[in-house]
């Protein structure tokens, strides 16, 4: 089985693939940014955590599908893989896993990833290239000079000739249009107080209507009580329910939605699964059920890893 290619597979729709018995490789999404007058798009950079060696299930379960094996035998071909590279660093000191990275120990005996750097994972932003910045020229278009219009003598026009000509009847006219105006505003007036009056007297009526309706109604709903009721108080008893120290993970997943699928398809078997918070790695785990009686749960146990899940265990801890 080719493992690195499933991992790299994983990768690019995966921010997290843990490796049984090796660790974690972790892409962490890099912004658009600036460098040395030059655009470079985003991507995703691989870094690797050896601390993350308890596998989750995820590179699992794809090997198993796509390999067309059992989980059991997907699991035992990922930590062969974990143990080939571990000896290979030791006799080697270096391990090329192509499409992913080397690695090797430093000075200080400290394993160390160097991701491959022509490796893209960012899926979105795949084939976009760098570009380097330019200034824009600003063309400052010259103003047009205007030179005078000269005109001819023949068409000079006196203007106080005009003015003598048109006086006498444009004056009339502005006489009789200023008593239409004095004429038109009394009358707008006198109209407009005439509508105020009659608008604010319906006004007034209806809501003297609308005041005895309201009286009316209240006349009818109005009750004394002859003597005061007694409050009545209740007393409800909240009883927390005490699960036990002794659980049966079912699964740890990485995602916060994939726990709410897990329990909904462990309730529809009939188990009292739950989810019972992250473990040191961060991951998300859910129970098959939580037992008081250590006899009880490994008997569950049991009956569970030989019909249902061969990978569940029991987590000991008062919750």
């Amino acid at each position: 089985m080719n493992i690195q290619h499933h991992i790299k597979t994983l990768l690019y729709r995966h921010d997290c693939v843990i490796v049984s018995g090796l660790g974690g490789f972790i892409c962490k999404l890099q912004s658009a940014r600036i460098e040395d007058d030059y655009v470079i798009p985003p991507s995703k950079k691989v870094s690797f955590n050896q601390n993350l060696n308890t596998g989750d299930g995820l590179l699992e379960n794809h090997v198993a599908k796509y390999e067309k094996v059992s989980y059991q035998i997907a699991e035992y071909n990922i930590m062969e893989f974990s143990q080939k590279v571990k000896n290979t660093l030791v006799s080697e000191h270096e391990v090329l896993l192509n499409g992913l990275g080397t690695f090797k120990y430093n000075d200080n005996n400290n394993l160390v990833f160097e991701p491959e750097e022509n490796q893209e994972w960012y899926l979105e932003a795949y084939g976009l290239p760098k570009f380097k910045l330019s200034p824009i020229a600003v063309q400052k278009n010259n103003q047009e000079k205007t030179e005078p219009v000269s005109v001819p003598s023949e068409k000079i026009v006196d203007l106080k000739q005009t003015e003598k000509k048109s006086s006498r009847p444009l004056s009339a006219f502005l006489k009789y249009a200023a008593v239409g105006a004095v004429i038109i505003g009394i009358a707008g007036v006198f109209g407009t107080e005439i509508y105020k009056t009659k608008v604010e007297a319906y006004n007034l009526a209806e809501q003297q209507k609308a005041n005895d309706l309201i009286e009316q109604k209240i006349q009818k709903s109005s009750f004394v009580f002859s003597q005061p009721l007694n409050p009545l108080s209740v007393e409800v008893e909240v009883e927390e329910k005490n699960y036990g120290k002794y659980h049966i993970v079912g699964g740890a997943f990485r995602i916060k939605s994939n726990v709410d699928k897990k329990i909904k398809q462990l309730q529809e078997k009939g188990f009292d699964a739950r989810y019972i918070g992250t473990n040191s790695y961060g991951l998300h785990q859910v129970v098959y059920g939580s037992y008081k009686d250590k006899t009880e749960a490994l008997k569950n146990l049991k009956q569970i890893k030989a019909n249902e899940n061969s990978g569940a265990w029991l987590f000991v801890k008062e919750l």
